[in-house]
């Protein structure tokens, strides 16, 4: 028989007022959130701050670790390297042509992984700084048979020309040209010959990826973001379970709240949170929680910021949002594929069952705010923020009262 999962009086943790507390101190107080930076250590403190009055038999967890600063060091790169190869094969012996273009296709194969959040190899040698997760392990009253996982990144990221409102409709179309250029212009290299066949439009091709070379690294020159959206919101949801879970633990399910480092940098706290505790936790719903500051709220049915380098929910975590969306339908919650890249990538490379809780705005369909100077509290909605708390509290519900997969049926 079907247990029901609906629970209409949420916690006090889950009032409008006490998750905007949390907004304010992460977004206003502390401030911008730079990966790696003082600011977001002193927002990894103000959870353990928060979280470590609420249970003396949690147990809380200090991943430290290194990252990369930006998404630029990446990309930035992947661009060069082509554009360099490609001008190099302009020359008319023929194995600098076939050298020159075969690693500019082989860049092109790499970029897909560029795209979908994984490490690329010239990372290693880039300059990184100190960065950490926070890992709170919240166990049921009775022994636990079941696991959720909630992450939500601590940082916030820089104004982006490229996610302005007027031209992030068009990156895919960006993002996919790098992959274009590397594979055709390599190809055209390598069967240039020595009659230098498309050479203006090789070195066309060429320029134009040490172009998006430079783009990227202006792309991440704008002024730092408070983060209020993207995502303090997703903290201020995870700390709010924290709290509820306190007052009210799930029979038999234990509940991981996962704050993330670097989140807006390569994912990188995500990366070593799954390294570390991924098979061990291959049971697990996984569910990250971002930008649930304004706008309606979704799950992500479709992730991606390259046309070649979409990526997707696992089938049985979007089974259990569609049991939540049942069971409150007040909450407005619905599936969507949207314009993103983050933590779900890592999870799902992996094979774990992930999905993320997002919000969207509904004209445009995309991120509000996202990298945008305005990502600030004067532009989140409280009933927003209130309605994903309520949304991933209920989720924790569904895992804890079901009996077998699938959760709702």
């Amino acid at each position: 028989m079907k247990k029901t999962i609906t629970d209409r009086s949420a916690p006090q943790a889950f009032a409008a007022e006490r998750l905007m507390e949390h907004i304010r101190h992460l977004s206003v107080i502390i401030g911008p959130r730079r990966p790696a930076s003082m600011a977001e250590r002193a927002a990894a403190e103000y959870i353990h701050e928060t979280v470590r009055p609420l249970g003396e038999q949690w147990e809380l967890i200090n991943q430290p670790f290194q990252s990369v600063r930006g998404f630029r060091y990446r990309i930035a790169p992947l661009a060069l390297f082509t554009g360099l190869l490609l001008l190099l094969g302009l020359r008319k012996d023929r194995e600098s042509q076939l050298v020159s273009g075969l690693l500019s296709v082989g860049l092109s194969v790499m970029s897909r992984d560029a795209f979908l959040a994984r490490p690329s190899v010239w990372e290693t040698w880039m300059p990184r700084g100190e960065s950490e997760n926070v890992v709170v392990r919240i166990p049921p009253r009775r022994p636990a048979r079941r696991r959720i996982v909630f992450l939500a990144h601590v940082d916030s990221g820089v104004h982006r020309l490229t996610t302005s409102s007027a031209v992030v409709r068009y990156l895919p179309r960006t993002l996919g040209g790098i992959t274009l250029m590397g594979l055709v212009g390599g190809v055209l290299t390598m069967l240039a010959g020595r009659q230098e066949r498309w050479k203006p439009l090789r070195a066309t091709v060429g320029v134009s990826a040490l172009g998006a070379a430079l783009l990227a690294m202006v792309d991440e020159s704008g002024p730092d973001v408070a983060g209020a959206n993207g995502n303090a919101s997703g903290v201020a949801v995870l700390l709010a379970l924290a709290e509820a879970l306190y007052r009210r633990p799930l029979e038999s399910t234990e509940v991981v709240l996962a704050f993330t480092g670097s989140g807006t940098a390569t994912s990188t706290g995500a990366d070593v949170l799954a390294t570390e505790f991924g098979q061990a936790w291959s049971d697990a719903l996984w569910i990250v929680v971002d930008s649930v500051g304004t706008g309606e709220l979704c799950w992500a049915t479709r992730h991606g910021i390259s046309p070649y380098a979409y990526y997707h929910p696992h089938p049985e975590a979007v089974q259990v949002m569609e049991c939540v969306a049942q069971a409150r339908p007040d909450l407005g919650l619905m599936g969507k594929p949207m314009l993103t890249l983050d933590e779900v990538v890592i999870l799902r490379d992996r094979d774990l069952r992930a999905v993320a809780l997002m919000g969207y705005d509904r004209v445009t369909g995309l991120i509000p705010n996202w990298r945008q100077s305005g990502d600030t509290i004067h532009a989140i909605d409280p009933a927003t923020v209130e309605r994903a708390a309520e949304a991933a509290w209920t989720a924790a519900l569904v895992v804890d009262r079901a009996d077998n997969w699938p959760l709702c049926r």
